[in-house]
């Protein structure tokens, strides 16, 4: 049988996109320290000079010692927690992914406003500026630390999500703190990080335009990466990112594989301990989703619609957990030396 041109053209280029992966380089456990000024605030470039609410107790200064949780294996499949690929063969630029994620949580917010919806309400300013401080702290730890991240917050109850488009914008919905659909205790920070650490983990490995360069060698639109974004979104481009996001409702919101679900939930439980939060919090989070998985089933707008819950993931998470511990011991210690 004799292969056509086109479908010739189209195993070569996929071959040449699985080549072209980057080998593995496991991050070094500790690669610099993060930057505290005095009075223990971790600053971020693009944080915008936002300060923590210092009247809000957080439960970050926690027993490491007290009911740690065993692993259940000393060789972990996945190698240790700071061990994993960081970089990949992707068409796209970080500046192309920043425009990205501006073009869609500007779309976010036009349509909540169409509806009357509230984006950044008022009355939800003092979470607003706690979800800031978090976000500050994270990024300096994250493999993008110079993202623009920026959080936007929606007020929309019945949504229990949360979500990181390309380039760091941050989409949280009120929902999520929802004593009976959310998933998270709203008085705990540490709860609050390791859901935003996951999705700034996505952010950092560059999630979504890994499967956009996935689909253009498959698909033959390889063409898309040279048009650029600043001539405006064609008919190819939508339908491309209209495989990478949710657009069933008028809610965007990035989706992923479970491959990359399990990278982003180690990721971010590594972002969570170099930032010096409790790595428990991200463990009583997945316990608390895969029970409310089963109890309430999931939807199209619910945390479990784009985050697949099971028990599996946090018992994954139990595994690096020592990892986790050693990481904030070596933090620890670079500071002290550091003072």
């Amino acid at each position: 049988m004799t292969l056509k041109p086109p479908l010739i053209l189209a195993v070569m280029m996929l071959l040449v996109s699985l080549t072209l992966q980057a080998k593995e380089q496991p991050r070094p456990l500790y690669d610099g320290p993060v930057h505290i000024e005095d009075g223990g605030v971790v600053q971020n470039p693009h944080a915008q000079g936002l300060k923590p609410d210092l009247k809000t107790k957080t439960d970050s200064s926690f027993d490491k010692t007290k009911d740690s949780p065993k692993p259940k294996h000393k060789k972990k499949k996945g190698g240790r927690l700071w061990e994993y690929k960081r970089t990949h063969f992707n068409h796209y630029s970080i500046n192309d992914e920043i425009a990205i994620g501006e073009k869609f949580i500007k779309e976010q917010e036009l349509a909540f406003e169409k509806r009357k919806l509230k984006v950044n309400p008022p009355e939800w300013a003092q979470y607003k500026k706690r979800i800031d401080a978090i976000v500050a702290r994270l990024a300096p730890v994250s493999d993008l630390p110079h993202l623009p991240y920026e959080v936007t917050l929606f007020d929309k109850p019945d949504v229990a999500n949360a979500y990181c488009f390309p380039g760091g914008k941050i989409g949280v919905f009120t929902g999520l703190f929802d004593t009976d659909k959310g998933l998270i205790d709203p008085k705990k920070d540490d709860e609050i990080a390791a859901v935003l650490a996951h999705e700034m983990a996505h952010a950092g490995l560059r999630h979504v335009t890994r499967q956009m360069t996935t689909y253009n060698s498959v698909s033959l639109v390889g063409s898309l990466v040279t048009l650029g974004l600043s001539q405006g979104v064609g008919q190819n481009w939508a339908y491309l990112a209209g495989q990478v996001f949710n657009t069933g409702t008028f809610l965007a919101m990035p989706s992923y594989s479970r491959k990359h679900e399990r990278e982003a939930d180690k990721v971010g439980f590594y972002y969570l301990a170099k930032a010096g939060f409790n790595p428990m919090a991200a463990i009583t989070v997945w316990e608390r989703a895969a029970l409310k998985a089963k109890s309430k089933g999931k939807d199209k707008t619910s945390f479990f619609a784009s985050h697949p819950a099971s028990g599996e993931r946090a018992a994954s998470l139990r595994g690096f957990y020592e990892d986790a511990l050693e990481v904030i011991k070596r933090q620890e210690m670079v500071t002290r030396m550091k003072e």
